[in-house]
């Protein structure tokens, strides 16, 4: 838009005008278009992130239902938080891990007489087992 002119006319001033209008239309309708994919970039982010730290927790071997104790802001903490909840994991499978009960702990009196050589020992304690 070139203004030379010292006066002008309503119709120039209108055409002018009608120009603006125009540009401003344009561009007002890119910025909602740019806000929409600000918006859309936003989520994409968070699905991203999301799905970042779900293939962290699968290499870490853990559930998906753990992800709402893992979700974070970024995926440095929440590498930190798949660690944490990994060890606890782990210990929890060896506090549940098989612990055999009424095992004979020590040596029986057979055990003791054969160890020292003792037949009748050995007898002794067969034949109390079997009418003792």
């Amino acid at each position: 838009m070139d203004l030379t002119k010292e006066q002008y006319t309503k119709e120039e001033v209108q055409e002018i005008l009608n120009g603006v209008n125009a540009q401003v239309t344009t561009l007002t309708a890119d910025l909602a278009t740019a806000h929409e994919q600000a918006k859309e970039l936003d989520n994409l982010k968070k699905d991203n992130l999301n799905n970042s730290i779900k293939l962290e927790m699968a290499k870490a071997g853990l559930s998906e239902d753990l992800f709402d104790l893992v979700q974070s802001e970024n995926i440095d903490l929440a590498t930190v938080k798949i660690n944490k909840l990994k060890e606890i994991q782990k210990e929890n499978i060896i506090d549940n891990s098989y612990k055999p009960e009424g095992h004979k702990g020590g040596a029986d009196s057979y055990s003791v007489a054969e160890k020292d050589g003792n037949v009748e020992g050995m007898l002794k304690s067969k034949l109390s087992k079997i009418f003792g």
